[in-house]
């Protein structure tokens, strides 16, 4: 007890204010890591240049932790991205892999397989995704017979030039709907001139690849 008492009396030496400093400082961001997140939203093709920055500020860091001179620098390599990105996208042919791709997806959406591009970021999401699509539908009178999606996590390894992987399923959930689901699937991708790669299981995924993936950025501007 007396030992107690004499921690709770004994004062505690009051910080400088170098030490305070310290404190309130934010540590400084990996600036390679973060420029390489940049390069891959901007790569992905799906978000404008500002929904980037806001997705590096406010998800991928914390705001709390980027101080007024990595903000700084935050801002300007989300412009660099961009900018090379819409240097790049000037070269390009008219029609690229990913639009191939596209066209197929429609062309399924439309025989009542659900198609969705980058349906959240996990596998989870995207069947969340496409199963509140099927019900929305439902109620308007349009029937489903299963789903085609890939997510986030799926446009950064296609952008790493891996191959885009297609995860498909059956709303009856039996084997022999999903199996002719993917055979669809599979014939609608390579329809368009592109590849594919799948054995028969319908407990795997199928892989389009090789592709290309050269997806037009969506523009800022409203107008």
């Amino acid at each position: 007890m007396l030992s107690l008492l004499r921690r709770l009396l004994t004062k505690r030496p009051a910080r400088t204010a170098g030490e305070a400093a310290r404190e309130r400082r934010p540590e400084k961001i990996d600036r390679a890591d973060t420029a390489e997140r940049i390069e891959i939203l901007a790569r992905g093709g799906f978000v404008t240049e500002a929904s980037t920055l806001e997705t590096i500020l406010d998800e991928y860091l914390s705001p709390d932790e980027v101080d007024a001179d990595d903000r700084r620098w935050i801002e300007a390599e989300v412009a660099r991205a961009y900018a090379r990105k819409r240097a790049d996208e000037a070269t390009w042919p008219l029609e690229t892999d990913f639009d191939r791709l596209a066209v197929a997806f429609d062309a399924l959406d439309a025989g009542g397989i659900i198609a969705l591009h980058r349906a959240g970021y996990t596998r989870s999401d995207g069947i969340s995704d496409a199963a509140e699509v099927c019900h929305q539908r439902r109620e308007r009178g349009r029937a489903s017979r299963g789903f085609v999606f890939y997510h986030g996590q799926d446009v950064e390894a296609v952008v790493a030039d891996r191959g885009l992987y297609l995860a498909f399923g059956a709303f009856d959930d039996r084997d022999a709907t999903m199996a002719a689901i993917a055979a669809e699937i599979v014939a609608a991708v390579e329809a368009q001139g592109l590849r594919t790669q799948w054995e028969g299981d319908v407990g795997k995924r199928i892989l389009v690849h090789p592709i290309v993936w050269l997806k037009r950025s969506p523009s800022d501007d409203p107008w």
